[in-house]
């Protein structure tokens, strides 16, 4: 009830914000931050990114696909609270295949600090993966708050005679997920198998002996997250009117690669980081950016093999012209 409730009420809210419809663009100064696909850029916008393709690297028993797609609204100019679902489906040499709905995930980004002469910019947010609104043997019944910190550099304000590394931007995002619950128990009678719903990379399993049944602690430990991308903009600043006049709006490629990590703080698998490396690319237009990347496991805890992920990013100020934040200009 609760899971079919969230699905009916949410896209009701969201097309009710998109018709508060001068649009914020991801600009620092003269400095265009376009949307990465591996990690989350530092500035709020109004974006819609629709149902798009990930294919995460394989490991030894489980091959998995995600859908996910995300709206973003900017409730002042410098703050953007967001939504995200993802549809996953996991092939699991032990247990099947499954599919369904992870938990509905609610962020929020507050743009803290801007130097538009030096492309700098720091937002501070977070998201919370609210337990329960997923399906069973997909999403975990706890919640997971993440506070997180966001950064962005460009080097537009580098002198002459480092011209070359002026199109390099550079954003980085520090987290902690923190579960609401520290461990998950489930029970099983003896000579069964019955795997917990809440397994995952860094989740590890202890089995209590109690007689006729068995109990299966699972513990949920907090997980350092940093991500970093390494942009070469190769965007320029075109205009709607003649001779620079109208509205700003980027266009261009921008080659990147994305680093992303996770660590344990807790529990058995404490202080085993995985991660991967994600090169791609992006093309920014007037009203939309289109990327690819590849996602490379760091090491063998990190996958087997090759990944995917492909993404639209909607600029939603573009399309809908008369949009502006829900309060203020």
């Amino acid at each position: 009830m609760v899971r079919t409730a969230w699905r009916t009420v949410i896209p009701g809210f969201l097309l009710l914000l998109a018709t508060c419809s001068e649009g914020w663009a991801a600009y620092v100064g003269d400095r265009y931050f376009p949307s990465t696909l591996a990690t989350t850029v530092p500035t709020p916008a109004d974006f819609y990114n629709p149902p798009y393709f990930v294919k995460l690297p394989d490991t030894a028993t489980t091959r998995e696909f995600d859908i996910p797609t995300t709206y973003s609204r900017l409730i002042t100019k410098d703050w953007a609270v967001f939504f995200t679902e993802t549809f996953r489906v996991i092939e699991d040499a032990n247990r099947g295949t499954r599919s369904g709905f992870d938990n509905l995930v609610i962020g929020t980004q507050y743009q803290l600090y801007t130097n538009p002469e030096h492309q700098f910019v720091v937002t501070v947010g977070g998201t919370a993966a609210i337990g329960g609104t997923g399906a069973p043997g997909i999403a975990s019944t706890f919640s997971t708050l993440t506070p997180t910190v966001y950064i962005g550099k460009g080097f537009g304000d580098l002198p002459d005679s480092a011209a070359w590394l002026r199109p390099l931007t550079i954003t980085a995002t520090a987290a902690v997920a923190v579960p609401t619950d520290a461990s998950t128990l489930t029970s099983t009678s003896l000579g069964s198998v019955n795997l917990p719903v809440e397994t995952g990379a860094f989740n590890s399993l202890t089995t209590l002996p109690t007689g006729p049944t068995t109990l299966a602690a699972t513990i949920n430990p907090k997980i350092l997250q940093l991500g970093f991308a390494l942009e070469y903009s190769l965007v320029t600043n075109e205009y709607t009117g003649p001779n620079r006049t109208g509205t700003r709006y980027p266009e261009g490629w921008v080659p990147l690669v994305e680093f992303t990590t996770a660590t344990p703080l807790n529990g058995p698998l404490a202080g085993r980081t995985t991660g991967t490396v994600n090169p791609g690319v992006i093309w920014v237009s007037r009203y939309l950016q289109v990327g690819v990347e590849a996602i490379i496991p760091m090491d063998a805890h990190s996958g087997r093999d090759l990944g995917a992920r492909a993404q639209a990013h909607l600029y939603l100020p573009a399309i809908f012209p008369g949009l502006k934040p829900i309060f203020g200009d």
